[in-house]
């Protein structure tokens, strides 16, 4: 996935302190790793099958999550086998199917394009999540509508629009006449992790966030292997080391640490803190892309950035007001919550 899972709890009370400096490099560093995948991704799609990539990255995270997982053991409930199917079929949606259309749609369109799509991961959130609360009130999943939140959705939809439709209606030479389509794929993959994150949050509160991502990869590694098997077949007598190196990054770097850093910082930093820091991937992948793979931001790709940057920034802003204000209504009179790193 473009994005690892989310740890869904607040930052911990508990948890022993740590500097700002230490929080705020954890959070850039899972950018730079996150920026990285778009342009790692690309160069690697040119000769190996993005379904056999899918594989190598679900399976290989796999492993090292089970391992982390045994080698942790939490205090939260086990999983019954009828939440290990609900599991299950959460990481087809989020998982396995956000793999398949995001390394798909890197085949067709570019890394500045498609990093800046996933960025779009809060608007569907919010967006799903407002529409779950309205057709299913009573299953304490979702959130109601915000005006707030709404204005967002609706800029960076704009945003999203203003950077798919002209390539759909009159196809750009330099991007690829299919770079439509796999914005679309993209944009597809973003849609999917969110729901994914929306129907996910109760068994991660439950059971603990390492055991469902670590099961969750473990399904999403079977349901690739498939498709994805016969693809490495047959792509992995041709890969260069470099290549194998490549791969091997984006697996440790790319997935396993983006996820062990970003639920580390998930405990020292209020979420809305760890959300802001979306902002700074479309900027990195965009210079490593010009560096490596020559890619030449075009206006129409800014103004796009910029309307989707304003949509995240409205709902995100919306969101921290909404949770401070549930919490401190929460907090009994004269208490107030322990500072979190900024």
């Amino acid at each position: 996935m473009s994005a690892p899972a989310a740890n869904v709890s607040a930052p911990s009370t508990s948890a022993p302190n740590v500097s700002r400096a230490s929080v705020h490099g954890a959070l850039l560093a899972v950018q730079l790793a996150f920026a990285s995948l778009s342009v790692a991704g690309r160069i690697l799609v040119r000769d190996l099958d993005p379904l056999a990539l899918a594989l190598c990255r679900l399976a290989g995270a796999g492993v090292v999550l089970v391992a982390l997982h045994h080698l942790r053991p939490t205090d939260a409930a086990p999983m019954t086998w009828r939440d290990r199917l609900a599991v299950a079929g959460c990481a087809a949606l989020g998982i396995f199917g956000n793999q398949a259309l995001f390394l798909t749609g890197l085949r067709y369109t570019t890394a500045t394009h498609a990093t800046l799509l996933v960025a779009t991961i809060p608007i569907f959130t919010a967006l799903v999540g407002m529409i779950v609360f309205v057709l299913f009130p009573r299953a304490g999943v979702g959130e109601p509508a915000r005006g707030g939140v709404l204005a967002g959705i609706t800029i960076a939809v704009i945003g999203v629009v203003t950077l798919v439709l002209p390539d759909a209606i009159a196809p750009d030479a330099d991007a690829g006449v299919d770079a439509w389509w796999g914005d679309l794929l993209v944009t597809a993959n973003s849609l999917l992790y969110a729901i994914y994150l929306v129907l996910i949050r109760r068994y991660a509160t439950k059971h603990g966030s390492l055991p469902v991502v670590a099961w969750g990869f473990t399904c999403g590694a079977l349901l690739c292997l498939p498709l994805g098997g016969p693809a490495l077949l047959e792509d992995a007598p041709t890969l260069t080391s470099e290549s194998w190196m490549l791969v091997l990054y984006v697996v440790l770097v790319c997935t396993v640490f983006t996820y062990l850093a970003n639920a580390w910082a998930l405990r020292h930093a209020e979420p809305s803190i760890v959300a802001t820091y979306i902002f700074v991937q479309p900027i990195v992948a965009a210079a490593l892309a010009w560096v490596f793979l020559h890619e030449v931001p075009s206006p129409r790709l800014a103004i796009a950035g910029v309307l989707v940057a304003l949509g995240v920034g409205l709902v995100v802003r919306t969101d921290a007001a909404s949770r401070a204000s549930a919490q401190a209504k929460a907090m009994p009179d004269g208490v107030s919550e322990p500072p979190a790193a900024r």
